[in-house]
């Protein structure tokens, strides 16, 4: 199990400066988002957009009611602890 987390570490970084890097340049260019990439969590609108148009899909842990109204929400999912 070491071996594999290792290797899927060692891919994801590869993939992030082989593919995900160069698209993230072209700040107005929207790239086809990856269905096999788990993606990225964050709470910074800036760091969703960029990575979301870099073709990576994104999961912005932020209050609904912060949020742009140009942003495109699928579903809206509430936080219980």
């Amino acid at each position: 199990a070491e071996y594999q987390c290792r290797f899927l570490n060692i891919w994801a970084v590869l993939d992030h400066y082989e593919i995900i890097e160069p698209c993230m340049r072209f700040v107005n260019t929207t790239h086809k988002v990856d269905t096999k990439w788990m993606g990225c969590f964050t709470q910074d609108v800036a760091v969703a957009t960029k990575v979301h148009a870099a073709g990576v899909p994104v999961w912005l842990i932020h209050d609904a009611r912060l949020i742009n109204s140009n942003m495109n929400i699928i579903k809206v999912i509430s936080f219980t602890p």
